[in-house]
């Protein structure tokens, strides 16, 4: 019995992580948050299987299907992403076929972002497994808790956006 104990804390040292002093990191938000973010999408893939969308191109098509006609500038914005990533990504949901972008006759430099048919069944099937998804965060978080993380993350998100860049001083 003791050679058992022995193998299996010899397995749980050999697979787990060394100590690591974190340093300036231990108070680190963006470490954080980098870190979780990273958990998420990896659950998020998992939970996904085939399906395989990349996480923000599922909210690129989620945003077009509650949104049919969005231009990819209001989407960059709405998707916290830059104009050239979103480009990317719509490409490739385009090339799934699952939106179609057309020209607008008033602004022939912008195009705008429709769900297909099929990008409309791929979503709904998506969107089921994403809620699965959700409630493992709910789940780790709480309900009680969640709205408070939440109003946080958004409070970063506005106020980081109002922040001027630059030399890095407060």
């Amino acid at each position: 019995m003791d050679d058992a104990v022995t193998i299996v804390e010899s397995s749980r040292e050999a697979t787990s992580p060394p100590e690591v002093e974190l340093g300036l990191l231990e108070e680190f938000l963006g470490f954080y948050l980098r870190l979780a973010y990273e958990s998420a999408f990896q659950d998020f893939s998992q939970v996904l299987g085939p399906d395989s969308l990349k996480p923000g191109n599922f909210a690129l098509l989620s945003l077009i299907h509650e949104n049919p006609g969005i231009t990819q500038t209001v989407l960059a914005r709405a998707s916290g992403r830059d104009k050239s990533s979103v480009t990317a990504g719509l490409r490739q949901l385009e090339d799934k076929g699952l939106i179609e972008r057309t020209r607008l006759e008033d602004d022939r430099r912008s195009y705008a972002s429709r769900v297909t048919p099929e990008g409309l069944v791929v979503y709904q099937r998506i969107a089921v497994k994403a809620r699965t998804h959700m409630r493992r965060l709910d789940d780790i978080i709480g309900a009680d808790r969640k709205p408070l993380l939440v109003a946080a993350l958004k409070e970063i998100v506005a106020g980081l956006a109002e922040r001027p860049t630059g030399d890095g001083t407060p």
